[in-house]
């Protein structure tokens, strides 16, 4: 028996092969300070998690485009409208919508109030992750488990946004803390029903939990199929029967939800495996993928290309390389457990079910379900080191490991905690104490879904506001677009950070266009967004000399999915 194994965890040593067991207590002395320092760690790193999510809640930024977009297909629906197709490229379980929608009804349609569900599934992951990790990689590796999950960038920032990822990571740990259980105890009716309960309600909650019900499952069937355990496989039948049933229901709704899938493909095509392999690029798709999981979503959130955020990315691989082996001759029936999951998420990009990430900013989002299994086996894989490197090097190489694998999550927390991205109220606030009679509102095409949920607030009225043309493609229409604006005496115009097209500045070069047949009368920027003021009456000019790209036509970024118009708006 593993003396570092904790009550209940899922076990697979040498011999016998396929046994769960239980640890004694560690003895007084040496073994009790060292349980008492990794009860100190682990308090740290959950109140450090639970300090940075309040952090990112408590600070009450704009509603950004991804959040509005989402916000506007379920705050001006009926409950019945919540089952019709989405609108802008959105898609969102059913459950995830519903609840929103009661959380506005009965706090109302506050930022707060849209990202309080987040927020409480984010708390009851870090809640729920010390007694399943402990299942997993016993009691030296917990705290380090705790701290990758409690400090993750994707996971702290996803705890305050009005998204479903917060309950991607919630369901994944519920699930592996189960599977962890039946494991153990095949036959406890108890632990099968809260089993079958959470395998029928969370693909309401979270589309990609389908994967961690389908890979546990799977393990845990030809565990019993190889024991005979015909008792163990009744069961599991029933679970994934009813697993199957729920998931039919989510999957049918969420598939009619999507207007435009082939859109939505198209988007996401770099994150889908490329089978067969055709070129050199194809044949490395996997390694580069499966790499730059350490990068996004496990260390990094956005373009940080520091030795800091590289040093610690390709420490994660190392630590999770090293778990995987050393788990595979400790804990087999554990590992299985974590890496089958992985594996189905694999095969569905394989297939252009569900993309692997993807080579776009913040596109780690889709695997954050998947960020408590990268972080068991990497903490797991941080605690073997010392019997790995020796006796000699046993008191500083898991602190060390432990300090380089943390350190970008640690410097995001210290440089990035509270996360902003396209602050537009104080912008909306400073237009509206300076405004005048007659004053027109101009919004950039990236910042309507924001501004729409602002407008009335801030006093803007659709008879006030000239919404911007979409042209991603086509630059040449944004100047036919902001030559209407030519005459009014003053034109705010409200630009929001936005999804690049190549080299090509679009926002620049509208501005330039601005600069070119106006006068700028005021200004403000604030991160991600700027407001601009100007007087837009006929000036003799010349015309507007300016080297438009000819860009070539891309689906997945074209105007369609979040920059489509609305149904009955002119495109």
């Amino acid at each position: 028996m593993n003396p570092a194994t904790a009550s209940g965890a899922v076990e697979e040593p040498l011999a016998p092969p396929d046994r769960l067991s239980r640890s004694p207590a560690p003895p007084p002395g040496p073994a009790a300070a060292r349980a008492s320092r990794a009860r100190l760690a682990l308090l740290v790193a959950l109140v450090a998690g639970v300090a940075l999510r309040l952090l990112q809640y408590a600070v009450d930024r704009s509603l950004w485009l991804d959040e509005a977009l989402l916000a506007a297909n379920y705050l001006p629906r009926g409950w019945a409208g919540l089952l019709q197709p989405l609108d802008r490229g959105q898609t969102a379980p059913l459950g995830f919508l519903a609840l929103q929608k009661l959380a506005a009804t009965l706090l109302g349609p506050s930022e707060h109030a849209l990202r309080l569900l987040p927020l409480l599934a984010g708390l009851a992951t870090l809640a729920l992750l010390p007694g399943v990790a402990r299942r997993y990689v016993g009691r030296r590796a917990l705290p380090l488990a705790v701290a990758l999950v409690a400090l993750a960038p994707f996971l702290v920032y996803y705890s305050a946004e009005a998204k479903p990822y917060a309950l991607d990571a919630l369901a994944s740990v519920a699930v592996l803390g189960l599977a962890a259980a039946l494991a153990r105890r095949p036959g406890d009716g108890r632990t099968a029903v809260a089993f079958a309960v959470v395998g029928v309600v969370a693909p309401w909650l979270s589309q990609p939990v389908v994967f961690m019900l389908a890979g546990t499952g799977l393990v845990l069937g030809l565990r019993a199929l190889r024991r005979g355990d015909r008792a163990a496989l009744g069961v599991l039948a029933g679970l994934a029967a009813v697993w199957a049933l729920s998931f039919a229901g989510s999957f049918l709704v969420s598939r009619h939800e999507v207007a435009d899938p082939e859109y939505m493909r198209a988007f996401w095509r770099t994150g889908f495996m490329p089978l067969p392999p055709r070129s050199a690029a194809d044949w490395v798709w996997l390694p580069r993928m499966l790499a730059r999981v350490f990068r996004e979503p496990l260390g990094i959130l956005g373009h940080d290309r520091s030795p800091v955020a590289t040093l610690g990315a390709a420490a994660g691989g190392v630590a999770f390389l090293v778990g995987c082996v050393a788990m595979w001759r400790r804990r087999r029936l554990a590992l299985a457990l974590l890496l089958a999951p992985m594996a189905l998420t694999l095969a569905a990009s394989a297939v252009r079910a569900y993309p692997f990430g993807a080579e776009l900013q913040a596109a780690g989002r889709v695997l954050v379900f998947l960020i408590p299994s990268f972080a068991l086996v990497m903490a797991y894989g941080v605690a073997a080191l010392p019997r790995l490197l020796g006796r000699g090097e046993m008191r500083w190489a898991y602190p060390a490991a432990a300090a380089i694998v943390l350190l970008p999550s640690l410097a995001y927390a210290l440089r990035s905690v509270p996360h902003l991205r396209n602050e537009i109220k104080p912008l909306l606030a400073y237009a509206q104490e300076q405004r005048r009679p007659g004053d027109l509102m101009y919004v950039y095409y990236n910042g309507l879904p924001s501004y729409e949920y602002y407008a009335a607030r801030y006093g803007w009225g659709p008879a006030e506001t000239v919404r911007g043309v979409c042209s991603r493609l086509r630059p040449e229409g944004y100047i036919n677009d902001l030559a209407r604006l030519r005459g009014r005496a003053r034109v705010w115009v409200l630009i929001v950070e936005g999804a690049p097209i190549g080299d090509f500045d679009e926002k620049r070069f509208m501005v330039d266009f601005l600069e070119h047949v106006g006068r700028r009368l005021d200004d403000r920027v604030t991160i991600g967004a700027a407001l601009y003021l100007y007087d837009l009456r006929p000036r003799d000019t010349g015309p507007f000399n300016a080297r438009i790209p000819h860009l070539p036509l891309d689906p997945g970024m074209d105007c369609r999915g979040a920059w489509a118009p609305l149904p009955g708006e002119a495109r």
